[in-house]
Order: C-alpha cells, then structure tokens, then sequence
C-alpha cells in the first residue's frame, strides 16, 4: 500500500508541474489536478492539502537531488573527469523527470521568490554551475564563454529531458546523445594536428 501512495504521490506532482507549466501556477487548481489524475478531489486531498504542499514537495525533490550532486561535486578534485561525471549524473536526473520541476523553477522566478525551498533550489543550481565553469559563471565574473558553454550544456539535457518525456522509445538514446553534446561543450576535444 504504501508503494501505491508513493506512486501516486510522484504521479501528482508530475501532473501539476505540466498544469503549472500550462495554466500557470494561480491557473491551477487541485480539482484539475485531481481530473488529470482521474481521481476525485477527496482522493488526491488525502496525499496532498493543497497545491501549496504539492509544489513544496517538488521543491524539496528538486533540492535535494541537486543538493546530492552538488556535495558529490565538492568532494571532488577539478577538472574534466570531474565535470564529466556531474554531467552524467544530472542526465540521470533529467532521465528521471527533474527537467519540467528546473523549467518550472526558472519560469516562474519571481512568483517563487517568498518560497524558501526555491531559494534554496537556486542556490544549488549556481553551486552546480560553478562545479562545471568555475566561480562567478552566473554572477558574470567568470569566463563569458565558459558560462555559456555550462547553459548550453544543461539547455541540451533538459531539451532531451523533454523529448524523452514524450517519448514512446529512444529516451535513453536521447539522453545518451545529450550528455555526449554536453560533454562536448563543457570540455570541447582538442583539435586534431594537421599533417
């Protein structure tokens, strides 16, 4: 019982993060959440009491993965194998449903700001961002092309986050073909010699 109530759990925030996205988070309600779950109301009160609750759990989520990476990456010495692997293991992240709760976070920034866990979030994405481009990528004080290439790479695997979302088959291939793009921007190959 308790795997079908975790289920179900995961299955309203999924559904709420695509109604948030469609009708905007004020847009929204827990009676069309509950419709698209093909639950009644009272059904979906008993895991959640408000979207309020359904939004701080995915922000807890959102946080705590992150977080997870974030600490991995700390722990970790600098340099490309490092940022490799933090790639890889955001891609796991994006392969598990965490792209529409990061778009989520970004499109409605302001609207979040009194949401201490968006705070939080935000945190561990900067934290993320210099692991992968050094210090002040997002402040602007860093390397310019670096911070770009770190958007660049991330952009590609929520992009493929998405698509493999929506996809019946081929979301691993997808994944796979974002996190080699990525991998590639984050540490270009070196050009070859010429003869």
């Amino acid at each position: 019982m308790a795997g079908r109530r975790t289920d179900t759990r995961k299955r309203a925030q999924r559904v709420a993060l695509q109604l948030f996205s469609e009708h905007g988070y004020d847009g929204t309600s827990l009676r069309m959440i509950a419709e698209q779950l093909n639950i009644t109301k009272a059904a979906l009160y008993y895991h959640y009491k408000s979207k309020e609750e359904i939004l701080a759990a995915v922000l807890a989520d959102f946080s705590a993965a992150v977080a997870e990476l974030t600490d991995w990456g700390k722990q970790q010495p600098a340099g490309p194998e490092t940022r490799r692997e933090l790639l890889r293991r955001y891609a796991e992240l994006t392969a598990g449903g965490i792209t529409a709760a990061a778009r989520f976070v970004q499109d409605n920034e302001p609207a979040l700001r009194n949401q201490p866990l968006a705070a939080e979030v935000q945190q561990h994405v900067m934290t993320l961002f210099e692991l992968l481009a050094g210090p002040g990528a997002l402040s602007g004080d860093g390397d310019p092309a670096a911070s770009l290439r770190v958007r660049l790479a991330i952009t590609a695997l929520h992009l493929a986050g998405d698509e493999a979302d929506r996809a019946e088959n081929g979301g691993p291939e997808l994944i796979d073909a974002a996190l080699g793009i990525a991998c590639d921007l984050i540490d270009p190959p070196s050009p070859r010699p010429t003869a």
